[in-house]
């Protein structure tokens, strides 16, 4: 045996005098080992020495440890067993039960438990690919990585030791306490706990839930930019939008193009190109062409105006939403416009202000301000304050007309059944022949003035009835007689042309059409 070894010294210090190649390839020198033998290529396929116990290499700055290997100087190449291990002379190890080394082109082949350490990062697989010369680690095979207190795993993946880059692909999760994300490829800096998302995603946590097919969130801050079909729930509120900015820890959110916020226990939608959310105190303000949108009953009713503002004002967690200017509304049966308005939970209202109009099927309402109150998500009442006015349509030719200081409404099953004027009450009402006279349609008109008038509409919405509450003063006026003056009250002005017959032409004119 002591022949052997003295060979082996010898050996070994032969290699230690030819490390470097002809063709300028460092060769894989032995540093020690307990044991050696050295077999010829006359005696074995190929020429090798066979090294025993406390084995260690070192290779162009690497060192390499194991229980026992083979060393094939002709190739340049090695092959380890037992407890292996590559200290990279920097901060990164690799673990293994067995390596195939290449001193020519550098790459180590680790295989069983294999473990890879850099600084607090550690990676776990049955196979890893180390390029020494790219510094780049990648297994096929999954593995797991493990950092602090964030654990990923992944199909693939590849490690960048200089930049500490991992990339990731295929069935990706990345569990931590605060959160966990599912993604089909990510990238993950290890030094900013920074991860790219390069497919579909999705990060799921206490209060909230992402998912984007493009973006990048950092762990540590919780601050992330997502794009391509992203959406954000925060706890009851979904946000979308072709990009989106978000810090978690506060709730806080920025969503620019195709915005939209969605509250699934109120049911309101706002849609816009810009939008912005805090979760506490709750807020959402939008622009770039905004709606709001409520369920009520079956329908919807949509409200645009060049700028929504909506936050939580009190302890009854109630909400206000502030929309202005160029505000108009649809429901099917329902249209409004006006300057600036106010939608309260508080009360579940509506507030109009600065020329406020309401449509209700052939009728119109107008005042200084128009308040439209909900119950139970249906309509319940209406009312007008200051210079009231109700044009109701018998043609094109002739209105129904109701004027006075105030009214107040009331809906019957989202339709409005009567008014009740109240205050300095004035009525011109078209009187028309009976439908089987051979007369002309008109008779004449009458005129009449009261400080309480009723009217009633039909379920067509056309007046039904008109009472007089209080002592009236009335004058009819035959067709013959009715001038221009006498067909209208003062203050009459239609604004049937201003009506939006859809909920697309709630939106001005000058609203880029989308593609």
């Amino acid at each position: 045996m002591r022949k052997t070894f003295t060979f082996y010294r010898l050996l070994s210090l032969a290699l230690l005098l030819t490390s470097v190649t002809a063709w300028g390839q460092k060769k894989i020198l032995i540093k020690h080992a307990d044991e050696g033998k050295y077999v010829s290529g006359k005696i074995a396929p190929e020429e090798k020495n066979t090294l025993i116990g406390n084995v260690r290499f070192e290779h162009d700055g690497a060192l390499m440890d194991c229980d026992s290997a083979w060393l094939f100087s002709a190739t340049n190449t090695l092959k380890a067993f037992g407890n292996v291990k590559i200290n990279q002379g920097d901060t990164l190890f690799v673990y293994g039960d067995k390596l195939d080394y290449n001193g020519n082109t550098k790459l180590a082949i680790m295989r069983k438990n294999v473990r890879l350490i850099d600084d607090s990062v550690q990676l776990f697989t049955e196979v890893l690919n180390f390029d020494r010369e790219s510094n780049k680690a990648f297994y096929t095979v999954g593995g797991k990585i493990i950092d602090d207190e964030t654990t990923l795993i992944s199909r693939e993946g590849v490690y960048f030791s200089k930049t500490k880059w991992y990339h990731f692909r295929g069935d990706v999760v990345v569990t931590n306490p605060e959160y966990i994300i599912e993604s089909d490829t990510l990238h993950y800096q290890t030094e900013r706990k920074v991860a790219l998302f390069k497919g579909p995603s999705t990060i799921v946590g206490d209060s909230s839930d992402i998912y984007c097919e493009n973006g990048f969130y950092n762990t540590v801050t919780n601050i992330a930019q997502f794009e391509k079909n992203a959406i954000v729930r925060d706890k009851n509120t979904f946000i979308t939008g072709d990009s989106i900015y978000y810090e978690q820890n506060r709730g806080f959110g920025q969503a620019f193009e195709n915005v939209v916020i969605y509250d699934t226990i109120e049911h309101y939608t706002i849609r816009g190109a810009f939008g912005e959310y805090l979760r506490d105190p709750e807020y959402a303000f939008v622009t770039g062409y905004p709606t709001y949108a409520m369920l009520i009953e079956d329908d919807s009713l949509y409200i645009y105006g060049d700028t929504l503002y909506s936050r939580k004002v009190d302890s009854l967690d109630k909400k206000v939403v502030n929309i202005w200017p160029r505000v108009k509304f649809f429901k099917s049966d329902l249209q409004g416009k006006c300057d600036s308005l106010v939608y309260q939970d508080l009360d579940s209202s509506i507030y109009m202000f600065r020329d406020p109009v309401v449509w209700d099927d052939s009728t119109q309402i107008t005042g200084k301000h128009i308040i439209i109150t909900l119950r139970n998500g249906t309509l319940d009442s209406l009312k007008v304050y200051e210079d009231a006015f109700v044009i109701a349509i018998e043609d094109y030719d002739f209105f129904h007309q109701v004027k006075g200081r105030d009214m107040f409404g009331k809906f019957v099953n989202d339709n409005l059944k009567r008014i009740l004027v109240v205050g300095n009450g004035q009525t011109l009402y078209v009187i028309r022949e009976d439908e089987d006279s051979d007369n002309p349609p008109y008779v004449g008109v009458s005129r009449g003035e009261c400080s309480e008038i009723l009217i009633v509409f039909d379920e067509n919405g056309d007046i039904d009835q008109m009472t007089y509450i209080k002592q009236a003063e009335t004058k009819t006026y035959p067709m013959s007689d009715v001038t221009k003056e006498l067909s209208k009250l003062e203050g009459f002005y239609p604004r049937f042309n201003e009506r939006p017959a859809s909920k697309e032409e709630i939106y001005p004119k000058d609203r880029p059409k989308k593609e």
